[in-house]
């Protein structure tokens, strides 16, 4: 194979990992709009006693899940970075919202620690 041949060979490898690239991010999930929301209903469950703020944790996650849309980009097996930051926020977003103690405790132990968070979630604590 003559040096030209492959020098063609890997311009039309790299173009076609470009298209790809290309194809992957246009696949990209997007964030919700501020607008997508729904409703957490937890009025049978006594948020302030650990058992029910676990309910009610799981729910707010679950809800958080659908609002943000698919997790994996298509025709791709990992699950989006956005799609997790989409989820993570959703859900501080709604157990701030909520501001019980309990709940708030039980999101701190299952949240990677996170300095804004923490603090917006300290201060709920302390009430």
């Amino acid at each position: 194979m003559s040096s030209k041949t492959g020098i063609w060979i890997n311009a039309a490898m790299l173009c076609l990992a470009a298209a790809w690239q290309c194809d992957a991010f246009a696949a990209e999930p997007k964030a919700p709009a501020v607008g997508d929301q729904t409703t957490v209903h937890f009025e049978d469950l006594n948020v302030d006693r650990p058992a029910g703020a676990a309910v009610l944790y799981r729910r707010i996650k679950w809800a958080a899940e659908r609002v943000c849309g698919e997790p994996k980009v298509t025709g791709s097996f990992m699950i989006s970075k956005y799609w997790r930051s989409c989820v993570a926020e959703a859900i501080d977003r709604a157990v701030l919202a909520v501001d019980r103690p309990a709940l708030t405790a039980y999101h701190r132990v299952h949240t990677p620690f996170d300095e804004k968070v923490s603090a917006a979630l300290t201060v709920s604590l302390q009430r």
